[in-house]
């Protein structure tokens, strides 16, 4: 059944609404059924009646409705065949501005809403999410954000009015203290355009005010970018910061904990004075996503482990709102996202949404009130709490407790919490922790609370975490929380795992790589997803010492010398050519750029090193973790090409990658000799090395040894 929850009732004709019939069946739109021809003069304007649309895939006698707007009273409210559209059915209801919960029944058998993505609880089962705005209050949204001239701002924009309000007559806009033209405004269809030229590098957040000229008004504030460093995500490259590892106010140096589980007295303000050395433009980076900033508790307490640990991390939010001092407050905060900005580079924040810090005010003052899970409450993993059965139940542990999503008042402060961080900071975006802990419903409503007011064709990001293992099971768990809906991206643990096999140690080959790879590309056809390879990350072992083989040393024993065996090193560059070529956007750890070691969590999160004075195979990591970043930056093959594997075996494997008329090679090798690759035609030059002679037909590669050809006329030697 194609169903449409129609939540703003807005459209009362126009040429806007009179095409919006056909838009139902791309997206829940809100509008009143059309009648036909609307009168001369209408505009569109937001009705006080929801209407809820629906097309059986087969013949039914009846079609209802059951809803909480009146206590789920069977046998619901009947919708009618509708008058102009054959096969549709269709119900207009008055309802308050609010949250509805509801079901939608076909000859009396209840079903979710299959083309409604928003879902909340009704107990523990699982209905759909209807959100009804206020139709007495006109709206704005933001088209389109068009960047064609390098300064210039353009805006293209939609208002709706109220259901009693005036065609749009008036619209200003302006950025802080400069105000931008109104080059548009079309009172029949409410369609207006802004502009405005002469802006830095950076994303500026634009004050929209529209109105009828009779006392309704609408506001929107979309964040717009000027020159960012990369067009679309999926053409950037990724950096994590875990900001108390990696330096001290003014960018110094930081010495190791006192003990694994300590606070090192890492700063955002050591984040911004690397920014501002050009540390990250030299490597490439376009993006950076930073640590949770929640105050966490002062002391230690007892992991999982039975260690101490302090909240260096951010993940045990002791307040849900502000910015932890330890690490600089909302002011360090501020100037890092700056800093960031003016030289292109977006930022992500962390977000917590699953659980708080026992002393948080969220759980003193609703713990017993049904928005914890607190009843037969247990701890992931411990005897009687495993993983698969408690998943959403279980708290990390005893003084974590876990956030009942199936709480609708618990679901909206969380997403309320995470929009006052991206409004408050002007973030592009979030980094979501431990997506599979929570149900579907709470990405779904986090992707839609950030994406409305931002421009359509540039809305912020939703970045998650869907932990998995390696193989087809990995794919799968990842695959479901992406889509147009829900997550822009997750983490592709199920390529860092096959990397790992194949480059690390030997467990597999090539052959391995490229089977996640096709059975990725598969399983994410059409979702409009943007893969994110890595090595790793802050929760497992680091790829370094993977490949050194003593990623499994007691991580609050002494530390093991940094590895100084070659091979080690050399299978280090091998994983990071391969993770900085494939399609994508690379997400590298702070520490992956030059081959930081460590043995499991909290050993994989020692404090970075100098850039400066490194030891010769780390300094070589450093050069070509720079020089494949500015190749993705010059070369649009890297950055968004399509990818044909060439060669696969074991030891050898080879892709090409191709876009606007460019093409790429990518190269790897490894195993006991060299092998000998043929190339596609044409002449090609090394990008890694450009003194090697231009190559054609064919080209030996030594092993554990990367080759990124690109034609010898290419611009980015």
């Amino acid at each position: 059944m194609a169903w449409f929850p129609l939540a703003t009732g807005r459209g009362a004709g126009g040429p806007v609404a009179r095409g919006l019939l056909l838009a139902l069946t791309l997206a829940a739109c809100a509008t009143t059924p059309p009648t036909g021809e609307e009168a001369p003069g209408s505009y569109p304007r937001r009705s006080c009646e929801t209407f809820l649309f629906a097309r059986p895939e087969s013949p039914v006698q009846r079609v209802s409705v059951l809803g909480s707007w009146d206590g789920w009273m069977l046998p619901g409210t009947p919708l009618e065949p509708h008058p102009y559209r054959p096969g549709w059915w269709v119900l207009g209801i008055q309802l308050p501005p609010g949250e509805y919960g509801y079901l939608l029944q076909e000859d009396g058998v209840s079903l979710l809403d299959p083309r409604n993505p928003l879902t909340t609880f009704r107990g523990s089962d699982e209905v759909s999410l209807l959100q009804v705005e206020d139709c007495r209050e006109a709206s704005v949204e933001i088209e389109e954000s068009r960047r064609a001239v390098p300064g210039a701002i353009r805006l293209l924009g939609r208002y709706t009015a109220a259901a009693q309000g005036g065609p749009l007559k008036e619209v200003t806009a302006r950025i802080k203290d400069r105000v931008l033209r109104v080059e548009r405004l079309d009172g029949a269809t409410g369609i207006f355009e802004v502009a405005g030229e002469g802006f830095a590098r950076g994303r500026h957040t634009v004050e929209i005010v529209a109105g009828d000229g009779a006392g309704h008004e609408a506001r929107a504030r979309p964040g717009v970018w000027v020159e960012p460093a990369a067009a679309r995500w999926e053409e950037g490259l990724l950096y994590q910061v875990v900001v108390d590892r990696y330096r001290g106010n003014g960018g110094v140096v930081l010495k190791p904990p006192p003990t694994p589980g300590s606070r090192a007295g890492g700063t955002l303000d050591g984040l911004r004075a690397e920014i501002e050395r050009g540390t990250f433009e030299q490597m490439g980076v376009t993006a950076f996503w930073l640590s949770p900033a929640y105050r966490n508790p002062d002391g230690a307490f007892p992991g999982r482990d039975g260690q101490m640990y302090e909240g260096y991390h951010g993940y045990w939010p002791l307040n849900s709102w502000g910015v932890d001092p330890r690490i600089g407050g909302e002011e360090a905060l501020r100037a890092v996202i700056d800093a960031a900005h003016r030289r292109g580079m977006k930022v992500l924040l962390d977000v917590v949404p699953n659980h708080v810090f026992i002393d948080n005010p969220l759980f003193q003052a609703r713990k017993g009130q049904g928005w914890f899970h607190e009843v037969n409450a247990c701890v992931c993993g411990f005897p009687g709490c495993d993983w698969g059965t408690n998943l959403q139940t279980c708290w990390f542990t005893p003084y974590l407790p876990d956030v009942r999503w199936q709480n609708q008042e618990a679901a909206r402060f969380q997403v309320e919490n995470i929009r006052w961080w991206v409004e408050t900071f002007g973030v592009d975006g979030v980094r979501v922790d431990a997506v599979p802990m929570m149900p579907r419903a709470a990405t779904r409503q986090i992707a839609r609370a950030l994406r409305q007011g931002a421009p359509k064709d540039d809305p912020l990001f939703v970045l998650g975490e869907v932990f998995t293992g390696p193989g087809p099971d990995g794919i799968a768990q990842i695959r479901y929380f992406l889509g147009p809906h829900t997550l822009d991206s997750a983490f592709d643990f199920p390529l860092m795992w096959a990397l790992r096999d194949a480059v690390a140690t030997d467990r597999s080959g090539f052959d391995t790589v490229e089977k996640i790879l096709a059975a990725t590309d598969e399983a994410l056809e059409g979702s409009g997803a943007v893969r994110a390879p890595m090595l790793g990350n802050h929760d497992v072992t680091r790829f370094l010492s993977v490949a050194a083989g003593d990623d499994g040393n007691d991580p609050w024993a002494a530390q093991p010398p940094r590895p100084s065996n070659p091979n080690v090193f050399a299978r280090h560059r091998l994983g990071l050519a391969l993770v900085l070529t494939l399609p994508g956007m690379p997400v590298l750890y702070y520490g992956d750029e030059l081959g930081l070691p460590g043995a499991s969590d909290p050993d994989c999160r020692r404090v970075m090193p100098a850039y400066e004075g490194l030891p010769a195979e780390e300094a070589a990591s450093l050069d070509l973790t720079r020089r494949l970043g500015s190749l993705r930056r010059c070369s649009a093959a890297l950055r968004r090409g399509t990818r044909t594997p060439l060669l696969v075996s074991r030891d050898g494997y080879s892709f090409r990658r191709d876009a606007d008329g460019e093409t790429a090679v990518v190269l790897v090798a490894k195993g006991e000799g060299p092998i000998s690759f043929t190339l596609p035609a044409g002449s090609f030059r090394d990008a890694l090395d450009p003194t090697h002679p231009e190559v054609t037909g064919s080209l030996v590669v030594e092993p554990f040894t990367a080759r990124v050809l690109l034609s010898a006329s290419n611009g980015c030697f």
